[in-house]
């Protein structure tokens, strides 16, 4: 029983120890969290009241610059990029896409271009031995597209009066644009050799071009003539000189003497 009763005693004195050692171990650790708080906090009411004092600062900064008691300090501006990855892209695209366009079209556009014309639509030249004497059946300049007829001066078969001299004739009808040959054989109103449209039958004289009969709206066309001293002619051609056919025709000729 003594011993029973010493053993108690002595685990009871263990535990009281063992307990007072557990509070103190609780207490310190609660001790460091609490400074550890405490200084968290501390150091974030310092940040705030540098972050209040710093804007406070700078209003105090802009209100005297406002009033002009201070030299403002210049703030870098932030760097603006020149070229956007778009406007890359998009620029290389289109840059792409036109010399693609020129490539494929450009070779075509230099072969319509005009140069030197020659042959109808530009000058053609004609020289003396072709030009037909005054009276004679009208003669075709091929190349020209145009009748060259040489008139004697005078009053036509078909009563207008000419000074004589030479007249191209387009060969166009004004009607639907067919080719108007020259018929020596063909007779009408008792007279034979006639321009005479084979698409309508519209029928023009020797002498000027002269429409007498068919649906055409006018004479033949006329284009200018130059004459050289070397006795050859130059004529104008072109569809810019439609509608110059008129009834004054004959009187349009150039004086041609040989």
């Amino acid at each position: 029983m003594t011993e029973e009763r010493e053993q108690s005693e002595t685990g009871g004195e263990q535990s009281e120890e063992m307990t007072s050692e557990g509070v103190g171990a609780v207490a310190e650790d609660g001790g460091e969290e609490k400074e550890e708080k405490g200084g968290a906090f501390a150091w974030a009411v310092k940040a705030g009241k540098a972050t209040v004092t710093l804007a406070g600062h700078r209003r105090d900064e802009r209100r005297r610059i406002d009033e002009g008691t201070s030299t403002p300090v210049a703030e870098p501006r932030p760097k603006r990029r020149l070229v956007t990855r778009r406007t890359f892209v998009l620029g290389g695209f289109f840059s792409g896409l036109g010399l693609f366009l020129v490539g494929l079209l450009g070779p075509s556009f230099d072969f319509l271009y005009p140069r030197n014309v020659r042959g109808f639509g530009g000058p053609i030249t004609v020289t003396s031995g072709r030009i037909p004497a005054a009276g004679e059946d009208p003669v075709r300049i091929v190349e020209g597209k145009f009748w060259l007829v040489n008139l004697k001066p005078g009053v036509t078969p078909n009563g207008e009066e000419s000074p004589g001299g030479l007249l191209a004739l387009w060969q166009k009808c004004p009607h639907l644009g067919c080719t108007v040959p020259y018929r020596s054989g063909f007779s009408f109103g008792g007279r034979s050799g006639w321009f005479r449209c084979t698409c309508h039958g519209s029928t023009y004289t020797k002498e000027g071009g002269i429409r007498v009969f068919g649906p055409a709206p006018r004479p033949l066309d006329v284009f200018p003539i130059e004459v050289n001293d070397d006795g050859s002619i130059v004529v104008q051609t072109g569809p810019q000189f439609s509608g110059t056919g008129g009834a004054d025709n004959p009187q349009k000729t150039v004086p041609y003497n040989t």
